[in-house]
């Protein structure tokens, strides 16, 4: 009775030790190597890929979203959304060669360069286009 109470209680401990360090793991993950808040997005339909990063050191926040090889069909300019809120717009133009027949569009918004950049935390979404999303990834 005894060992299985000392079992028990040392299955517990270690546990809860596991759990804690898995929780401090995840934690660290979302802060840069200054302190600051890392996250990152991959966005992908079909053929069409995108990916999405957001950084925030001290009060300052930089939103970056880059998107290639969607068809040519998609419209110049697309709203871009994080937790469905408009945050800004991507350009589309022709990609480099050899997928010239497709578009490529970057954004990049930047509170250095007094733009408005939205606090990003992770598990939102961010998308371009709302109905329907031509992108659509998760932080």
């Amino acid at each position: 009775m005894k060992v299985s109470q000392t079992l028990a209680g040392s299955v517990s401990s270690v546990l809860f030790l596991s759990m804690m360090t898995l929780s401090a793991g995840l934690a660290l993950a979302e802060h840069g190597d200054e302190g600051g808040v890392q996250l990152k997005a991959k966005m992908v339909s079909g053929t069409a890929s995108g990916k999405a990063s957001y950084q925030e050191s001290g009060n300052r926040r930089r939103l970056n979203l880059e998107a290639a090889n969607l068809p040519n069909a998609t419209q110049s300019l697309k709203a871009v959304f994080v937790n469905g809120v408009w945050v800004g717009n991507v350009t589309f133009a022709a990609c480099p060669a050899p997928a010239q027949q497709l578009l490529c569009g970057a954004m990049d918004l930047n509170t250095q360069e007094g733009q408005a950049v939205p606090v990003v935390t992770g598990g939102q979404t961010v998308q371009i286009g709302l109905s329907p999303a031509i992108l659509a990834g998760t932080f």
